[in-house]
């Protein structure tokens, strides 16, 4: 079976299944986009939804946790946190994150993939999720929003274009 990033295999983290994907072509190096996208802190400049991120580093000073804190999705709401733990975390390359479980999202082998590679007009960011849910449907909606949200920010930081927008299509006949 041929990978869909460069890095790592999910399957080396994950048996759930590809739900989403983005793919954002930015006219910018990897290392200037790494230097956004590596340093997890930095994650709320790029994402409406969050109001902050803390990051836990080992003593190489690589990034090994971090949780990131919601802003309320409606006023009078409390803010949510989710813990990740970062699996694989290469500079100028990517990183991938397991939730931890249980979650608020209720999302089970949950995988963040998110991976650099040069173009010829810059870089390709690729961020893909993998994830089990009770109710994928709904999870599958939020991601696509979020990626949506973060693709469009990134390029206009940085100049460029969403490529792909992949979300899993319903099974037929599946139960």
């Amino acid at each position: 079976m041929q990978k869909d990033t460069p890095g790592p295999s999910p399957t080396a983290f994950t048996a759930a299944p590809l739900r989403n994907r983005m793919r954002v072509e930015l006219h910018a190096s990897v290392a200037d986009v790494w230097a956004l996208i590596g340093n997890l802190e930095r994650y709320p400049e790029y994402s409406a939804g969050l109001e902050r991120v803390d990051v836990t580093r080992d003593a190489k000073g690589k990034c090994t946790e971090y949780v990131c804190h919601f802003r309320p999705v409606q006023e009078g709401q409390g803010s949510m946190s989710h813990r990740e733990i970062v699996r694989w975390f290469e500079p100028n390359r990517g990183y991938a994150s397991m939730a931890e479980e249980p979650n608020p999202f209720g999302l089970a082998n949950c995988l963040t993939l998110v991976t650099l590679e040069e173009s010829g007009r810059g870089t390709i960011l690729t961020w893909s999720e993998y994830f089990d849910s009770s109710d994928a449907p709904a999870q599958k909606a939020i991601f696509e929003q979020a990626l949506a949200d973060i693709s469009e920010r990134l390029a206009a930081r940085f100049g460029g274009r969403r490529v792909e927008n992949y979300v899993e299509s319903a099974q037929v006949g599946s139960k």
